[in-house]
């Protein structure tokens, strides 16, 4: 709750398609607090199990967050898209 306050950002990585507790987290945080990445290299399970992390990635961890979030699949690729660019503009 304090970080939500505060209007840190977290980032969500493929680790969400397989676990509650990430589940749980995406779905309590705005979306508009939410980012995405790979956390490469780093060996994920799930439907990655065996995988070379890669940046594509990133479009399954959009997509159940978009799920989580209930909201349209666009919507939440324009929302991660725009936080991505506020967070890196100088």
């Amino acid at each position: 709750r304090r970080m939500m306050d505060r209007g840190y950002r977290i980032s969500v990585t493929p680790d969400v398609l397989y676990e509650p507790e990430i589940q749980n987290l995406v779905r309590q945080y705005p979306l508009d607090l939410l980012m995405t990445e790979t956390d490469g290299p780093w060996p994920f399970e799930g439907p990655f199990a065996g995988q070379m992390t890669n940046s594509v990635m990133v479009k399954s961890v959009a997509a159940k967050i978009a799920e989580l979030k209930g909201v349209a699949l666009k919507d939440a690729q324009a929302a991660l898209y725009e936080n991505a660019a506020r967070f890196y503009r100088f």
